[in-house]
């Protein structure tokens, strides 16, 4: 069986290996890995460990709990096999590997310290010696008296003194850590696909006219629809920029272009572009090197991550006649989706289903930057590791890129480029305030003149009129109720502030007005937004800076409270996208301060100095036109790229030179923790969510009574999935306001807020949270 396993092992890993390197030199090296894994399961402890919990697990065992000491473990031994079977260029790595394939990896010191087991190998290898030396020999082809020769004390003082003077003469690279990375995710990977009964099998990429030709047939329906439509200014515009990018697509040479940009003003299909430039060079990539590609495409928000896939969807399902496309073909994954995965021959169930999933094996993935970030950074860990391979050969789209902090832009562009040079990857920058990043090959070299083609919006600035809430409450109200066939969005940075303005609109102004940030659960929010997209009412909005990137919604006057231009030129893009009417739709920006802290409110969220950037270049400008924008953006990015501290970088290039893996992974976080104490509580808003509630109460008085603990445990990863639906993130002081009003599903360690308690509302889908809390929330 061990032999079986090994072996089943390794010919997934190589196999792998070769789909993704044609002439790719490690196979000996990743073959000795996985056949050196599980050495030390050979050992009678380990043997009567598993018996026991299978008999348990089968409910064949009547004895009494037995509990097995620290012999059982495998993965030490495992591991000291594999440093003394590979060539010495391999050791180390293949050791750390080993010893963590069920675990994560920790700072490189505190895993090579080895002499407080010491006496545990020696019993596990008197033990080997007594019980199955034969047998491994026969499995390993190998005269094991060698290696047992190996494994005394001062030989295994040997590893620590290895590592430190690899340390100390050479240090290690960024190559070092993805190379070791990639080798850890094979393992990973092929030991949890080898207890699966059938791998899937990838169907080939979907081609590049899938896309056009969808677009095409939107294209035919508006125009059935309003033929006035091919006059409008950014309607042709789409199809002009769509041509440009096909006649430079062809003209990109895969050998020295790694990174693309697709730098255009919003409404201009940027998705459609996206799709169809990764899905031509994913074709490109396989014709040059021979190996399998995918693509990734990755954006920073949940909220928007559905009406991606969704677009995504109609293209596959249009050329597929109607046809709904398999798991192995799209995969949406963020901790919002369901887990299920289905492939042409099976449906896949339970573990199975969830570690496909979590693998992206697929040939199109759709997720957030969160997901994507940390495969690549998340180094050693387990439960993220054995994804990293999927990146070799992949197109990789980032949409609104801007959206990542300008502190982690240095170590991003050094590992992107070494995941091009060295995994094939490619990389494609999707924007309309594109940030210097890395240099790219910018597929819509005509991107300037588009830009300033452009009279859609003009921003109004009113940033030297410091205004208090109270004040600005006046302002709106006297445009909105001047101005009845005009739609308003108004976007504040604080909950507290932007829920004072929505209430005082309510209360004073006949429009239906409407209320969006983080404290409305995620499914209240999409339903929200659906309905402001396909509403024909001209509807007052207000909201958090949440409305911001890839929200596609489409209001004629917009307010925002001031912010970094970039988010400025996000809440711009909400505002008559399609270029209807004789006028430009207007933003107006206000600096808005706390009557009686005196504070700005932009201080309270935003770094300083991208706000003093901001004030620096809106300084003397008191209307900006829309062809102004990009010009204004260039100049935002270069002041940025001057000002930015590099030292979360610097610090994060040091971690991997020392192998400090664990300090890596806790120094890159891509969502801000620093603004304030969070806690994640759930709103149980209508009778599914009450449901799944009682199915988790359930579900943990069967698990109390079942003999294998891990018998439920799919079911209540997906059940907490579609929680996820209701859950919300609230400052701690919101927490301690509403804490006796909140009730626990017990054994889960969640608390959950009822709309009601008596006579007393608790929760409003309106706006909210009804509390009486001062402190300042964000989103």
């Amino acid at each position: 069986m061990l032999k079986d396993h090994l072996e089943g092992v390794t010919i997934i890993a190589t196999d792998i290996y070769a789909s993704q390197n044609k002439n790719g030199g490690k196979q000996d090296i990743i073959r000795k890995i996985c056949m050196a894994h599980d050495f030390g399961k050979a050992t009678s402890f380990f043997q009567e460990y598993l018996a026991y919990h299978e008999a348990k697990e089968k409910g064949e065992y009547r004895g009494k709990d037995q509990h097995f000491g620290p012999n059982k473990n495998h993965s030490l031994l495992s591991a000291i096999f594999a440093y003394w079977w590979l060539p010495e260029e391999y050791k180390l790595f293949g050791y750390l590997i080993v010893k963590r394939h069920h675990g994560s990896v920790k700072d490189a010191r505190d895993e090579f310290n080895l002499t407080d087991n010491y006496n545990i190998i020696e019993e596990q290898i008197r033990d080997i010696k007594k019980y199955s030396q034969i047998e491994l020999e026969k499995i390993y082809d190998l005269d094991l008296n060698d290696f047992f020769e190996f494994i005394n004390e001062r030989d295994i003082k040997k590893i620590k003194k290895h590592f430190r003077s690899r340390w100390q003469l050479n240090k290690f690279s960024i190559e070092d850590t993805l190379d070791f990375n990639y080798v850890y995710s094979l393992l990973l990977t092929a030991d949890k696909m080898q207890l699966i009964s059938e791998s899937p099998k990838l169907p080939a990429q979907k081609p590049s006219w899938f896309v056009e030709k969808y677009k095409d047939h939107i294209r035919f329906n508006l125009l059935s629809k309003n033929e006035a439509i091919a006059d409008s200014q950014i309607f042709q515009m789409r199809d002009e920029i769509f041509e440009e990018i096909k006649k430079e697509l062809a003209l990109v040479d895969l050998n020295s272009d790694y990174f693309f940009s697709i730098n255009v003003p919003t409404g201009s299909g940027k998705t459609f572009l996206a799709y169809y430039s990764a899905l031509y060079l994913a074709d490109k990539l396989e014709r040059l090197y021979g190996n399998e590609s995918r693509v990734i495409y990755s954006l920073p928000y949940m909220s928007i991550i559905d009406q991606n896939y969704d677009e995504l969807l109609n293209i596959i399902k249009f050329n597929q006649g109607n046809e709904e496309p398999k798991d192995t073909e799209i995969l949406k994954h963020h901790s919002l989706s369901e887990i299920k995965y289905e492939s042409d021959e099976k449906e896949y169930k339970n573990y199975d289903a969830r570690f496909c999933y979590d693998n992206w094996q697929s040939k199109i993935i759709t997720t957030t930057f969160v997901q994507l970030f940390n495969t690549v950074f998340k180094l050693g860990n387990n439960s993220i590791a054995h994804r990293f391979h999927r990146l070799t050969n992949s197109i990789i789209i980032l949409d609104e890129i801007q959206a990542v902090d300008e502190k982690y832009y240095p170590v991003i562009r050094k590992f992107f480029e070494l995941l091009a040079r060295k995994y094939n990857t490619r990389f494609i920058f999707v924007t309309a305030t594109m940030p210097f990043l890395v240099g790219t090959h910018e597929l819509v070299p005509g991107k300037k003149t588009y830009f300033e083609k452009l009279n859609r919006i003009k921003i109004c600035n009113h940033i030297h009129e410091e205004e208090s809430l109270d004040e600005f409450k006046n302002i709106l109200l006297e445009d909105i109720e001047d101005r009845e066939e005009k739609s308003f969005l108004i976007v504040l940075n604080t909950i507290k502030s932007s829920k004072e303005i929505f209430e005082f609109l309510q209360e004073n102004t006949g429009r239906t007005c409407l209320y969006l940030s983080t404290e409305i659960y995620p499914k209240a929010r999409l339903e929200k937004i659906n309905f402001i997209k396909n509403s024909p009412e001209k509807l007052v909005v207000v909201s958090t800076q949440l409305i911001e990137a890839g929200v596609d919604i489409d209001l004629d006057v917009v307010y925002r409270d001031f912010s970094p231009l970039s988010s400025i030129n996000q809440t711009a893009g909400r505002a008559n996208r399609n270029g209807v009417g004789q006028e430009p739709g207007e933003v107006h920006v206000y600096r808005l301060k706390h009557e009686k802290t005196d504070a700005y409110f932009h201080n309270y969220i935003y770094p300083v100095f991208l706000t003093d950037i901001t004030l620096d270049i809106l300084e003397n400008k008191e209307v900006i036109q829309e062809k102004e924008i990009y010009f204004l953006n260039e100049t935002y990015a270069k002041k940025i790229i001057e000002k930015v501290s590099h030292d979360i970088s610097k610090e994060m290039l040091e971690d991997v030179e020392n192998f400090d893996l664990r300090k890596l992974r806790d120094s890159f976080e891509l969502i801000k923790k620093d603004y304030a104490f969070k806690r994640d509580i759930i709103i149980e808003a209508d009778p599914e969510c009450s449901q799944i509630i009682e199915k988790l109460r359930d579900i943990k008085k069967k698990e109390k009574a079942s003999k294998n603990p891990w018998e439920y445990s799919f079911e209540i990863k997906n059940l907490f999935r579609q929680l996820n639906q209701y859950r919300i993130s609230i400052n701690e002081k919101t927490y301690s306001e509403i804490r006796d009003d909140l009730q626990e599903i017990k054994g889960f360690d969640v608390e959950y807020l009822p709309m009601t308690r008596g006579t007393r509302q608790l929760y409003s889908e309106d706006k909210g949270i009804i509390s009486d809390t001062q402190s300042i929330e964000i989103f």
